[in-house]
């Protein structure tokens, strides 16, 4: 923005409850235990609009014709009708066993953004510095807010909307508790209220309740990963980088014979032929080019374990399948792993890691999903985790992939978003996965240190896949 100094100051304030009370008998809602074990921290989603006058027809011309002042109204207003349907998000969470559906509502902000255009802020080269002015709250800090006068460890859903006084533009900012909702869940709410917005009644879904009948909450169960051991107090630096359509197709190229891991005879000549998905072939780069980066650093005859972990969707793995709108977490974490012991052994080729990554997420599948259900399968491995994240000989990387999601059917009555980001990550070794706009492409939101972030982003192999 050169010379230019974005100003975001907040004009309103209001608590948005459900349009229609809840009734007696739904007051109380039980979380599933994936949701007691999820961390209650904020997971943050930004949506850049511009308005598209172009985007016309019976449903919302009027929408995209009206002031910026009247398309908040629309906000506000599809915002209390969705939370109708899904009024959990309108209550607090008690004792980590159950929300109480009181309609305390969800605060919603409205700012208004001077001295900048909505394009200039998307071409900004570390537009992800300036995120954090879209949200209502710092998703990454649980303590009273002075500019927005309420705590937000309390509440489940936050919002600002952000208007544009130089060109119109939109951002809308959200903030959604990790403690009931997955990546999954928060999209299908924001697919539910933008169609709410421009009155597509027909494409509304409405939320499927059956988690916690399926893994019924336990007694004694707290989140793990929870906010005060997560938030690193290293300077973090978090970077996007973008693998386009053609960088990811020789990346496959590269990954397509892979070294089997299951060999019937044991022996190292067998292989595998399949095509990678695109997630796989991105996340295993990343790996290697950070664990190039660790070994940069260190005594080449030490003992090194480098684990990567995934949040795998399980709503597709299970027998039936569950629908996309069934909401909470329902996800599970797979864990690969590559070591090098020592005297100067190098580490795995880029292909042996895609087959890694590959088998991790193959192993969650309906039979995990059943043992899960029935054991404390999912507690003793996210302890197991928990401990090896704290050895000194283990370094960990975490994934957690957007692709494939709706993200960019969040059309509001005036267009689906330009882009859509998260904002600087406070957790180190994190890796976000969000596809393009168009599709068929990447973009990697990359959380390190400032010592391995400088490194990381000079590696050569990585500049020659990103842009």
């Amino acid at each position: 923005m050169n010379d230019m100094i974005m100003k975001v100051e907040v004009v309103s304030r209001q608590s948005i409850k459900p349009s229609c009370p809840t009734p007696r008998h739904l007051k109380t809602f039980n979380l599933s235990f994936l949701d007691q074990l999820s961390p209650s921290f904020y997971v943050p989603l930004i949506l850049f609009y511009e308005i598209d006058h172009s985007n016309k027809d019976d449903d919302n011309n009027n929408i995209i014709e009206g002031t910026s002042g009247h398309r908040c109204e629309v906000i506000k207003k599809s915002l209390a009708e969705t939370l109708t349907r899904f009024y959990p998000f309108a209550g607090r969470v008690k004792d980590n066993r159950f929300v109480d559906c009181n309609d305390d509502g969800v605060v919603c902000l409205e700012a208004r953004v001077n001295n900048c255009r909505l394009s200039q802020l998307i071409q900004h080269p570390n537009v992800q510095e300036l995120e954090k002015e879209f949200l209502p709250f710092d998703p990454y800090v649980s303590e009273t807010s002075e500019s927005s006068g309420f705590i937000n460890s309390d509440m489940l859903l936050a919002v600002q909307v952000n208007v544009f006084e130089d060109c119109g533009g939109m951002v809308i900012g959200v903030c959604f508790s990790h403690k009931i909702a997955d990546a999954c869940t928060l999209l299908t709410f924001i697919k539910d209220w933008a169609a709410t917005a421009r009155g597509a009644t027909e494409q509304i879904k409405g939320p499927d309740f059956k988690l916690s009948s399926l893994f019924p909450p336990r007694d004694g169960l707290v989140g793990f990963f929870n906010q005060p051991t997560l938030i690193s107090r290293e300077e973090l630096v978090t970077k996007k980088f973008l693998f386009g359509a053609s960088n990811i197709a020789e990346l496959k190229k590269q990954s397509i014979i892979i070294p089997s891991s299951t060999s019937a005879n044991g022996g190292s000549d067998d292989v595998q032929e399949y095509r990678p998905t695109r997630v796989e072939v991105v996340s295993a780069f990343i790996w290697r080019c950070f664990m190039d980066v660790d070994q940069s650093k260190m005594d080449r005859t030490a003992v090194r374990v480098y684990s990567v972990s995934y949040s795998v969707n399980m709503r597709t793995r299970m027998v039936p399948p569950l629908p996309t709108n069934c909401i909470g977490n329902m996800e599970t974490i797979t864990v690969a792993l590559s070591i090098i012991n020592g005297e100067g052994e190098k580490s795995d080729q880029y292909p042996n890691l895609v087959g890694k990554v590959r088998d991790a997420i193959k192993k969650i599948d309906s039979d995990h999903v059943r043992e899960l259900q029935t054991t404390d399968a999912l507690l003793n491995s996210m302890k197991l985790l928990q401990e090896g994240m704290s050895n000194e000989q283990t370094v960990h990387l975490h994934f957690s992939s957007w692709c494939r999601f709706p993200i960019y059917e969040s059309d509001f009555g005036w267009g689906k978003p330009k882009c859509v980001s998260t904002c600087k990550l406070a957790l180190k070794n994190l890796v976000y996965l969000i596809d393009t706009s168009s599709g068929d492409g990447i973009e990697a939101w990359v959380s390190l240190s400032k010592e391995d972030m400088t490194a990381f982003e000079r590696n050569e192999e990585l500049l020659a896949f990103v842009s």
